[in-house]
């Protein structure tokens, strides 16, 4: 029951977030990036904070080593979404795909050193078998004519690679000091106050219509979506799961993400999927499941 409990809270977060895609490119029609970012991280501070106030959640960060939770918020979300956000309007998006595609591995290369971590063969098996399925749906979903990528584009993708990479590390190292809610929330504040400077600086420098302006109800859906499931339960679970798991295990429920994303593409905006795709969705399910083999929880 603790292992399905693990496995659900892993399942869910990818769930989430592959299901996010849809959601960003219509809140987007209404919000820049960084507005958007700002009322997402916003929006999951405040619900958090009434939580806690309502005695619903316990945050206390008195006397724990906070310096580890301020490399976790840096490398997530300030350094992820902001390399991400300009990495995406410089490089293809199945570009970005095909190199966020390889987090888990870049997870498992990380904690090997610095969590003394360590997988069986059938787990790394695993493991390279779920990132080659995201490859194959990625290539297969490739046109014909791209425009070539820009080489600060594909570096800034990188950077958010990299970034995640760390995040996952330094959570699992500050399980053992904060609660999934004290990470979760630290994180949204931090989120808030970064990307809500950036939206300042941004409606300032080019004045224009104000923040509300072009809202809309269904921008506002996408808020609460992004807010309060993509930010405060997504990230919640994401925690969660690296409290349970070892980083590199958990980290392989990521490319669920895009299958989800795959799925929804499908069933909601009528796209195809063809045998590779199919194919390489079967690839991450068989992978997800050997990575997470016999997984225990450490310690």
């Amino acid at each position: 029951m603790s292992r399905l409990k693990i496995y659900s809270a892993g399942a869910g977060w990818a769930s989430i977030f592959g299901l996010s895609f849809l959601v960003t490119k219509g809140a987007l029609t209404a919000f820049s990036p960084f507005e958007l970012l700002f009322l997402r991280f916003t929006l999951a501070t405040l619900v958090l904070g009434a939580a806690a106030r309502l005695g619903l959640l316990r945050l206390s960060f008195r006397g724990k080593p906070l310096r580890l939770l301020v490399l976790l918020c840096l490398f997530q979300p300030i350094l992820y979404f902001a390399c991400e956000t300009f990495g995406l309007r410089l490089t293809a998006s199945s570009t970005a795909g095909l190199i966020l595609g390889a987090l888990p591995a870049a997870v498992a290369a990380l904690s090997a050193p610095m969590l003394k971590e360590r997988l069986s063969a059938r787990q790394v098996a695993g493991l390279v078998l779920s990132v080659a399925g995201v490859v194959l749906i990625v290539l297969a979903g490739r046109g014909d004519g791209r425009k070539a990528d820009s080489l600060l584009g594909v570096l800034l993708v990188v950077g958010a690679l990299v970034s995640a990479a760390f995040y996952n590390v330094y959570s699992r190292r500050a399980s053992g000091s904060f609660s999934p809610a004290e990470t979760t929330f630290a994180m949204m504040a931090s989120g808030a106050v970064f990307f809500g400077v950036l939206a300042l600086a941004e409606r300032l420098a080019k004045g224009g219509p104000g923040l509300f302006a072009r809202a809309t109800g269904a921008a506002w859906g996408a808020v609460a979506y992004l807010g309060i499931l993509s930010s405060v339960v997504a990230f919640f679970l994401v925690n969660y799961t690296l409290q349970k798991l070892k980083a590199s295990q958990s980290a392989v429920f990521g490319t669920l993400t895009t299958l989800v994303a795959l799925a929804a593409g499908v069933f909601f905006r009528g796209e195809y999927a063809g045998p590779l795709q199919l194919a390489g969705a079967a690839m991450i399910l068989v992978g997800v499941w050997g990575a997470n083999a016999k997984a225990r929880k450490a310690g």
